[in-house]
C-alpha cells in the first residue's frame, strides 16, 4: 500500500508544480485562477481515481490469497485429489501457488513412506512376536521344565508381551498425529465414562477401589468418538494403575472432566512425564506412553490437558481450549 501510494504521489506532484509554473507566468490573473481551479478539481478526480484503482488491486489480491488459503485448509494429506489454484494476473501470486504445490508434493511423499514404514514395521515386528510367544508358550507346558528354566521362560513372555504392547501403541499414535480418524460427533464423557467403568469393573473390584463421581454439569465435545474412548479409558487405565489409595474421583462440569487418584509423590515434574518414553513408575506394565497418547489425542480434538499433583494427589484435567 506504501509503494503504491509514492508510486502514484511522484507524477501528481510533478504535474501540480509544472501546472502551476506554466500558469504562473504564461495567464492572466483571471485565466490564471480559473486554471488553478480546473487543475485542483483535476487532480481531485484523478486522486480518487488512483485510489480506487489501487484499492480494487489491492481486493482482488486479498481475494486470491483468501482462495488460497480456503484451498489449504481443505487440504488432506490422505487424498489422492489433486490441489489446483487458480491462474493470477499476478505473477508474484502464481510463484507462491507454484512454491506451496512443491511443498505439498513434499508433503505428500514424505507422509506415504512414513506411513508404509509404520506398516511395514508393525506387520514385520507382529509375526516374529507372535512366533516368539508359541514357543515360549510350548515350553511353559513342558512336564520336564526347571524353576530357573520356568523363570527364564517368563521374563522371555513378559518382554514380548511389552514389545507387542509398545508396538500397538506407537502405531496407535501415529494414527493419531496424522489424524486418521474420521467419526466426529458429539460425545457426553459421563455417558462414555459409565460405559467405559463396565470394562474396569472387575479390576476395581480386586484392588478394592471406589469410583466417586462428582457431577454439576454436562461435558460434551465434538470429536472423533474412537479418540474419546481410547483418551478416557487410559485416563481411568492409568488412575487404576498409579492409585495408592481406595478410591478415584471424576468431576463433570459442563467445563472440564477431571479425574484424581491418590499415589506416590511425583519424582519428575508433570511436564515431564507427558513425554514418550517418559515415566515415574517401577512398574514393568508402565510404558511411559499413556500420558503421550492423551496429549496427542487432546492436541488432536482440540482440547487442553493440564496434569498437576499436589502431596501424593494426582489430577488429569481435560477441557476445551479458549
Amino acid at each position: 500500500m506504501n509503494w503504491l501510494k509514492q508510486f502514484y504521489i511522484v507524477p501528481v506532484l510533478m504535474a501540480v508544480l509544472v501546472a502551476s509554473l506554466l500558469t504562473t507566468f504564461l495567464l492572466p490573473e483571471a485565466v490564471f485562477i480559473k486554471t488553478i481551479l480546473i487543475v485542483l478539481a483535476a487532480m481531485v478526480v484523478l486522486g480518487i481515481g488512483f485510489r480506487y484503482i489501487t484499492y480494487r488491486r489491492i481486493e482482488r489480491i486479498r481475494d486470491q490469497i483468501r482462495e488460497i488459503i480456503e484451498t489449504l485448509d481443505e487440504f488432506d494429506v490422505d487424498e489422492p485429489r489433486k490441489v489446483e489454484f487458480e491462474k493470477s494476473p499476478y505473477p508474484i501470486i502464481n510463484e507462491l501457488n507454484e512454491y506451496i504445490l512443491e511443498i505439498i508434493d513434499r508433503v505428500r511423499s514424505n507422509y506415504r513412506a512414513n506411513k508404509q514404514f509404520t506398516q511395514n514395521a508393525s506387520h514385520e515386528l507382529q509375526t516374529p512376536l507372535a512366533v516368539i510367544k508359541g514357543y515360549v508358550e510350548t515350553l511353559l507346558q513342558s512336564p520336564n521344565m526347571k524353576e530357573r528354566e520356568f523363570e527364564a521362560l517368563g521374563a522371555i513372555m513378559q518382554n514380548t508381551n511389552r514389545l507387542s504392547k509398545l508396538n500397538a501403541a506407537l502405531i496407535l499414535l501415529s494414527k493419531i498425529e496424522h489424524q486418521r480418524f474420521s467419526d466426529f460427533e458429539n460425545v457426553n464423557f459421563e455417558t462414555l465414562t459409565d460405559s467405559m467403568l463396565v470394562n474396569f469393573k472387575d479390576l476395581l473390584f480386586v484392588q478394592e477401589i471406589e469410583i466417586r463421581k462428582i457431577k454439576s454439569g454436562i461435558f460434551e465435545v465434538e470429536m472423533s468418538h474412537a479418540l474419546a474412548d481410547i483418551l478416557v479409558a487410559n485416563l481411568i487405565q492409568n488412575a487404576i494403575r498409579h492409585n495408592e489409595g481406595n478410591f478415584i474421583e471424576i468431576e463433570i462440569t459442563n467445563n472440564y472432566f477431571k479425574i484424581s487418584n491418590l499415589g506416590k509423590a511425583a519424582g519428575v515434574s508433570p511436564e515431564q512425564l507427558f513425554k514418550r518414553f517418559k515415566r515415574d513408575s517401577e512398574k514393568e506394565e508402565s510404558l511411559g506412553l499413556g500420558l503421550s497418547i492423551i496429549r496427542k489425542i487432546c492436541e488432536v480434538s482440540r482440547l487442553e490437558i493440564d496434569y498437576s499433583v499436589s502431596g501424593n494427589r494426582h489430577v488429569l484435567q481435560i477441557s476445551r481450549t479458549s
